[in-house]
């Protein structure tokens, strides 16, 4: 286990663009009157796995949504500041909001399949780009439960019900319906706090093959698992991003009071 979640640390401070998979450039968002984020300045490497921890309402789930501007959907949202992906600000007014989230796939906490089969969960997304062929799309779904570790579970009823699935298969389905768009990034938001331990060992294990293919961002509550699973972690409060390092040096040796104070159990 320990050759698994093995780390190459990265310089965060020079990082280049080359290297990296989101610059966040001074990035406040408001909810009507409220402001939520504060003036977010960060680089999240490509092919690395990056946890953002911090008490609840501090903003993770929030900061997490604009990297595919999901908080599109919310009435009153107002959002200040660039994300830059692939070279281009995705916060422009032009930006195409279809194409964004196939790039950029999100899987939430509870497990969302679709009430139909699984093999049209996984190709549910395919079919949207208008991607008909029937081989084409089986391959597709292959692929991606091959990659999301489900296909050995399912190959044999791709055909029944999604909803007949054991609450860790339905959130690695959901892992595979991101997948079969090809993303070049996947956001996690809280994807295990729902399952039992062993199921989270699962998914857990997952998310170090999938950074081999996929930059991966992952919200979670669970400090062990980010300490455990993440190559880099961000520490937000009330909003502010507090502290921001490679996982390794922030659990064990961070720079700010504020940081050891929550990781050592005194608030939060």
């Amino acid at each position: 286990m320990l050759k698994l979640f093995e780390r190459e640390q990265l310089n965060l401070a020079k990082l280049p663009e080359a290297q990296t998979a989101i610059e966040v450039r001074d990035l406040c968002l408001r909810f009507g009157d409220k402001h939520v984020l504060h003036n977010i300045t960060m680089r999240i490497p490509k092919n690395r796995i990056t946890a953002l921890i911090g008490q609840s309402g501090c903003g993770k789930s929030t900061l997490i949504s604009c990297f595919n501007r999901m908080n599109d959907l919310i009435d009153n949202s107002v959002t200040e500041g660039e994300i830059i992906i692939d070279g281009r600000n995705i916060n422009r007014k032009k930006e195409n909001l279809s194409i964004l989230r196939s790039q950029v796939g999100m899987v939430f906490q509870r497990p969302n399949p679709f009430p139909m089969s699984i093999y049209d969960n996984v190709c549910y997304g395919l079919r949207l780009q208008g991607i008909k062929q029937r081989r084409q799309l089986d391959d597709a779904v292959e692929r991606a439960l091959i990659e999301a570790a489900l296909w050995d579970e399912v190959k044999d009823r791709l055909f029944e019900s999604a909803t007949t699935l054991s609450g860790g298969q339905q959130q690695r389905l959901v892992i595979a319906r991101a997948l079969a768009l090809k993303p070049s990034i996947l956001l996690l938001d809280e994807p295990t706090s729902a399952l039992d331990p062993l199921t989270t060992l699962i998914i857990e294990e997952l998310m170090a093959e999938l950074k081999k293919r996929c930059t991966i961002v992952i919200v979670t509550h669970n400090m062990q698992q980010a300490s455990r699973v993440s190559d880099y972690t961000a520490f937000l409060h009330q909003g502010e991003l507090v502290e921001y390092s490679d996982s390794d040096t922030l659990f064990t040796l961070p720079e700010k009071k504020q940081t050891e104070d929550y990781i050592t159990g005194r608030y939060g």
